[in-house]
């Protein structure tokens, strides 16, 4: 059994919580400065799913350097350097490019390079830290760990939306976006550090435990685990063909200043704060598969709700209630690799799922900039109630659609991996939403800060 020493869970949790303050200042507003350079629907979309695509592409080369690699605790480390130095040139755009076409195209380039890096660091980091946990309390300790992640991503996001905002008033927009892009720079070199303190295994992968790609696909029909990917991965296909154009709906349909946008998604990652420990704690003893189960089902209903009104605190609202279900969806998900898979195959099926899960989420995001282009007014004028009239409101029909067919035909198809208590999912439900008054304290004093500042 792995054993989790002190200083390895303190390195782990130093590494996530600086790459969560990278991740809320810089990856959560790629798609607002693709906005601000004079991005297009289908350019937003590409900067959304084009750089995941290659980065989940390049994981089979983190998945050999993964198998063949002295140190792969020194391997990560200095690809998360190369990461941060990538974000530099982000930050440089708006100063090197006019407004348009060629500076969104600049964006997507560096972006793909810095998704290349996530796509060799991925297989690397989960093969190593899947060995160093212990497989009984992994659920625990990620739950710990995300929840002072979306801590920090909470307040990276925050400052980096209120950074933008007080530059936009003054007309230097780009100076807020860059400014942003360096400090998250800064975070990424720190967790590269961070990660340094982290125990080094070695790993001897046998020559059974290697299988190609193709191999894996034709699986399909008699591996659990095989079908449990193709179910993550259509559920995110289905997610993407929506996901990619919140950021343009509410700049733009919606009209949201960079002040109003940062409290949205601020929403999102408050809720993955007060929940995500609670699920990392239910999915130890109730097992991954009910988590999916539970929070496949409330996901499908999220695209529905931005149907009925355009009200800025519903808005909020639904950010908050898709923070909660898709963060246990996400943690489950990222369990169930971990207890499906043994060590010498881990980073090989990691990668592998990446590269199904980039194609889907890909095509998804393809499908739904089309659909936008495409689709003439006249047809989505009475898909909403309180909303105004826009093509976007037919993205989020199609992908609550598919989202439903996912979880009626391919959820079914795979089984928990390990014996764990059994729980009916509203009382899962019951439990992970019975919040204490302190969060929703909380919550309401930073609503009556917000509403007492706009008036």
């Amino acid at each position: 059994m792995s054993f989790l020493s002190t200083r390895t869970s303190k390195s782990l949790v130093r590494e996530g919580v600086l790459d969560a303050a990278k991740m809320g200042a810089s990856e959560t507003y790629l798609g607002a400065f693709g906005v601000f350079l004079g991005g297009a629907p289908l350019q937003i979309g590409a900067l959304a799913t084009l750089p995941p695509l290659i980065g989940s592409i390049v994981q089979s080369i983190g998945m050999r350097i993964s198998e063949r690699a002295t140190s792969r605790r020194d391997i990560v480390a200095n690809l998360m350097r190369l990461q941060a130095l990538l974000l530099l040139p982000v930050a440089a755009i708006p100063f090197l490019f006019n407004l348009g076409h060629e500076a969104v195209t600049a964006l997507i380039g560096v972006v793909v390079l810095y998704h290349m890096t996530v796509g060799l660091i991925a297989p690397v980091w989960n093969s190593l830290v899947g060995d160093l946990l212990p497989p009984l309390s992994r659920g625990e300790f990620f739950g710990f760990r995300n929840k002072w992640m979306a801590i920090v991503t909470f307040s990276a996001v925050v400052l980096a939306g209120q950074t933008v905002h007080w530059f936009s008033e003054s007309g230097l927009a780009r100076w807020g976006f860059s400014i942003i892009f360096l400090f998250s720079a800064l975070s990424r070199f720190l967790s590269a550090r961070a990660f340094q303190g982290v125990d080094d295994l070695s790993l001897h992968v046998p020559d059974d435990s290697k299988f190609t790609f193709w191999q894996f696909i034709a699986r399909a029909k008699y591996s659990n685990f095989v079908k449990f990917v193709f179910f993550v991965s259509c559920m995110n296909f289905a997610a993407s063909i929506s996901g990619p154009y919140f950021a343009m709906y509410m700049l733009q349909d919606l009209d949201l200043s960079y002040a109003d946008f940062t409290i949205v998604v601020a929403a999102a990652v408050l809720a993955q704060f007060v929940v995500m420990r609670s699920w990392g704690a239910m999915s130890d003893q109730f097992g991954n598969r009910t988590i999916l189960k539970v929070c496949g089902t409330l996901v499908t209903i999220n695209p529905a709700l931005w149907l009925i009104s355009s009200n800025f605190w519903f808005v909020v609202f639904v950010q908050f209630y898709s923070g909660v279900f898709w963060a246990g969806f996400t943690l489950a998900a990222a369990n169930f690799v971990f207890d499906a898979v043994t060590p010498p195959k881990r980073a090989r099926c990691v990668a592998y799922q990446a590269i199904i899960n980039g194609f889907l989420v890909f095509f998804g995001s393809s499908v739904g900039g089309w659909v936008v282009h495409l689709v003439p007014m006249s047809w989505v004028q009475h898909l909403g109630i309180w909303v105004p009239h826009s093509k976007f409101l037919a993205l989020f029909v199609l992908s609550g659609i598919l989202r439903a067919a996912v979880m009626l035909f391919l959820f079914p198809s795979f089984k928990e991996v390990r014996q764990v208590e059994s729980i009916r999912g509203h009382q899962l439900l019951i439990r992970v939403t019975s919040l204490r008054p302190l969060w929703g304290g909380t919550f309401s004093y930073i609503a009556q800060r917000y509403q007492g500042r706009r008036k």
